[in-house]
């Protein structure tokens, strides 16, 4: 078998290093580089600290991982937190960045520590987390007929219908989502989810 030589230039050459989906001030020299950046109009933020470039089309998976350090073990972000992951809408607006005073929603499975108290996270328990719970850049948020349940439980019924409509272009299925609802023991507001869950489904079949 002939010898086949390997040039210097390829051996020098690194291959490129993947661009990350998400970028922090770490990636770009420090928290002055950051501000420098942003002052520029090059990063659009998504979260505190958590960039994309700009003109970069933002999908679940950068929201997601925007978010990834507000998540403990064995817990989901979940309600109009992933909602927001999902479709990019919170309380039926589309906001580039998380809402700076919005808290974190979490959902977290029967028989596990709830999550510590902490100012701007609200924590609830959802049964069948494991199965209703996908990971988007690796990290966990309920899928969006999960989603949807949640947020017709929570949400005002304006907003409510609003991002139920969005969710349902991501896949939720909302008579799905209605049926699950019924399946809940000791549902507050009942009445009012399916009037929401209703709603959307009148609007995107209207």
């Amino acid at each position: 078998m002939p010898y086949r030589s390997t040039s210097l230039a390829a051996l020098l050459d690194p291959r490129p290093v993947p661009v990350p989906l998400v970028v922090t001030p770490a990636h770009v020299g420090g928290p002055v580089a950051w501000w420098d950046l942003r002052r520029a109009g090059a990063l659009v933020e998504l979260r505190d600290g958590v960039a994309v470039a700009a003109g970069a089309a933002v999908e679940a998976r950068h929201r997601a991982l925007a978010l990834a350090h507000e998540v403990p073990a064995r817990c989901a972000l979940g309600a109009a937190t992933a909602a927001w992951v999902h479709t990019g809408l919170y309380d039926g607006d589309g906001p580039a960045a998380w809402p700076v005073d919005a808290p974190i929603e979490l959902a977290y499975s029967p028989g596990t520590r709830c999550p510590d108290p902490r100012p701007g996270r609200v924590a609830r328990r959802v049964p069948g987390l494991a199965r209703d719970t996908v990971r988007l850049a690796g990290v966990p948020v309920t899928r969006p007929t999960r989603t949807a349940v949640d947020v017709a439980c929570t949400a005002e019924l304006e907003a409510a219908v609003v991002v139920l409509v969005a969710l349902a272009g991501c896949g939720a299925d909302l008579r799905q989502a209605g049926r699950l609802l019924d399946q809940r023991a000791r549902v507050v507001g009942l009445p009012a989810a399916h009037r929401a869950l209703t709603a959307a489904r009148e609007r995107l079949t209207g």
